[in-house]
């Protein structure tokens, strides 16, 4: 894991000893580590359960991720319970496991966000309602954007995001930001990139940074862009919404919840 901070200016008052003036220093974080993954292929259709699968590895091999903000005489804290694989029986385990538990019709292939979502839980914390990874949808790309640092900078978590127009699983590993330093809860910051991997081979995207300007209007194989899928179309039992209807039109994550 990478996580470290340059500020060019106050080295420049060092070497030629003058007082620096207030500059804005920045940080960058990436969790992603290269044994931790594997490319969905060849299932076109599981990018869901292989991002399920990225997302657990990266956390049993590098995050420093501690429930410190359990509230007093709250239920334990959930216990991570992943162990790291890299397998094709155990994508093809989860995307099966997604498939019987999301919120769109069974003769639509892969899975929908709720299948993601509860997937990371009850694989990671042994229960889809352990409540650590969440779907979240914002109404502009600038709000999911921050989002997603925010939530990498607050747990070492990386952050799962729906491109492709909603089409495809994708992983956020870590960013870059200028201003203040997104781990102490601040968004007073500028997002200068992000580090990205896809699940398909074929993309070549493997922890891959992309800058603010191609992840916002960039190819669309890169590009965050809203979501317009309509075939979640069933009530989900944990939060008693559509999914078509929460999510169309919005930028939707599935990332780490404020609970730690």
């Amino acid at each position: 894991m990478i996580n470290v901070f340059v500020s060019l200016a106050a080295i420049l008052a060092i070497l030629f000893g003058q007082a620096s003036t207030p500059t804005r220093a920045t940080y960058v974080t990436n969790l992603f580590a290269p044994h931790a993954v594997r490319f969905q292929n060849p299932d076109e259709t599981a990018c869901t359960a292989d991002g399920t699968l990225i997302i657990l590895n990266l956390i049993s091999y590098g995050s420093a991720f501690q429930w410190t903000t359990v509230p007093p005489n709250a239920a334990p804290a959930p216990t991570f319970i992943w162990k790291p694989t890299l397998t094709f029986k155990s994508q093809e385990s989860i995307l099966k496991w997604e498939r019987a538990h999301m919120d769109m019709p069974v003769y639509e292939p892969g899975a929908d966000v709720a299948g993601w979502r509860n997937a990371l839980n009850f694989y990671g914390w042994g229960s889809m309602t352990a409540g650590v990874y969440d779907d979240l949808s914002y109404k502009t790309f600038a709000e999911a954007a921050i989002a997603t640092v925010r939530s990498i900078a607050m747990t070492d978590m990386p952050v799962g995001i729906l491109g492709w127009y909603g089409a495809h699983a994708q992983i956020v590993t870590g960013y870059s930001v200028t201003g203040d330093d997104p781990r102490t809860g601040s968004t007073n910051f500028r997002i200068n990139g992000i580090y990205l991997t896809d699940p398909l081979w074929e993309r070549h995207h493997l922890d891959e940074y992309v800058t603010y300007q191609q992840w916002k209007s960039g190819p669309v194989d890169v590009r965050f862009a809203p979501y317009y899928q309509a075939d979640s179309i069933y009530k989900d039992p944990l939060d008693g919404k559509v999914g078509e209807r929460e999510w169309w039109g919005k930028f939707v994550i599935v990332g780490p919840t404020s609970l730690g």
